[in-house]
């Protein structure tokens, strides 16, 4: 019973340092990402969006799909950013349209990014022949053209009278958008693999998942979380894309939906610049703020730029 309750001992002790070995990597990584100002800011900005979008999913001041307004009324009291030319608020449907927006975003940021690392350590760390088919099959994903097969789903969908929801339009974007992360994870799959700590790994017997995990995953985690910004900018360009075509639900509420019917209500000819500028401004903050992000994370995938900017630092004083 003793040796039994040792033995628990151990494994938790294991496990919890283990734990806190992630733990301080993840906060050596933050603070990292943090002392870049570029990245500083657009974690920032990025930090404002999600609490813009949680607000929006509990509270708007009116019903983003009611029409209780006059037609086209520039901003006031009462309508922040004024109305649509159905009679809607803006301020509500931006706020309303925030969460759905940044779903689809995080979501085919997400499932892309997984894809990519999966099929990209797979290929990387394999044999030869393998890797090649792999190769193969990630080449025809990155010749497939995204708008083109967009296009094909939604007019399905419109050809069967249904609207192209998120879901659909979620695998739509994962399946056009994987193909060029996991050649990246690939290759530097192929290259890591190559390095002795890797080869000493092998040779005394440690399995091949565990390497992955241990050691080729760590050591590429910036490169995993910048593709996840890029591959989240796909899918919120995207969503906006399908949406101004006119291909995908327009009776819901997004930012998308928003330029959509903007744009066919002709608001640029009417001088309604408060129902275009509103979503135009947030999308574009959204990707600003993943593109500043990617500035910290490459100070930590590249060592020797953290060295140059200390260099220089030194230099000028």
């Amino acid at each position: 019973m003793e040796e039994k309750s040792n033995l628990n001992g151990k494994i938790t002790y294991n496990k919890s340092k283990k734990l806190n070995g992630y733990t301080s990597i993840i906060r050596s990584s933050l603070a990292t990402l943090l002392k870049n100002n570029k990245s500083k800011v657009g974690f920032i900005l990025l930090l404002s969006i999600v609490t813009f979008s949680i607000i929006g999913i509990f509270y708007t001041p009116y019903n983003p799909n009611a029409y209780l307004f006059k037609f086209s009324q520039p901003p006031n009291f009462v309508n922040l950013l004024g109305t649509t030319g159905y009679g809607q608020d803006v301020f509500s449907e931006l706020l309303g349209g925030a969460a759905p927006t940044l779903m689809i975003a995080f979501s085919v940021g997400l499932l892309g990014t997984l894809i990519a690392v999966l099929v990209g350590i797979f290929a990387g760390f394999t044999s030869k022949t393998t890797n090649a088919v792999i190769n193969a099959f990630i080449n025809i994903f990155l010749v497939i053209p995204g708008v083109l097969l967009i296009m094909l789903f939604g007019t399905y969908f419109l050809g069967i009278h249904q609207n192209l929801g998120y879901l659909p339009t979620i695998i739509i974007l994962v399946i056009t958008g994987w193909a060029f992360g996991a050649r990246t994870f690939r290759s530097i799959t192929l290259s890591i693999v190559k390095r002795d700590f890797i080869l000493s790994s092998i040779l005394i017997g440690e399995s091949k998942m565990s390497i992955i995990m241990r050691q080729i995953m760590r050591a590429i985690m910036p490169v995993i979380v910048s593709n996840f910004f890029f591959t989240s900018m796909y899918g919120a360009m995207g969503l906006t894309f399908i949406e101004y075509l006119g291909v995908g639900n327009v009776e819901q509420v997004n930012w998308g939906t928003m330029l959509y019917w903007a744009i066919n209500y002709e608001a640029y000819l009417t001088g309604a610049w408060w129902w275009i500028l509103p979503p135009s401004i947030m999308i574009s903050m959204l990707m600003f703020s993943l593109i500043l992000l990617n500035f910290g994370l490459d100070e930590m995938a590249n060592p020797s730029l953290r060295v140059f900017k200390k260099k220089k630092r030194d230099k000028n004083e």
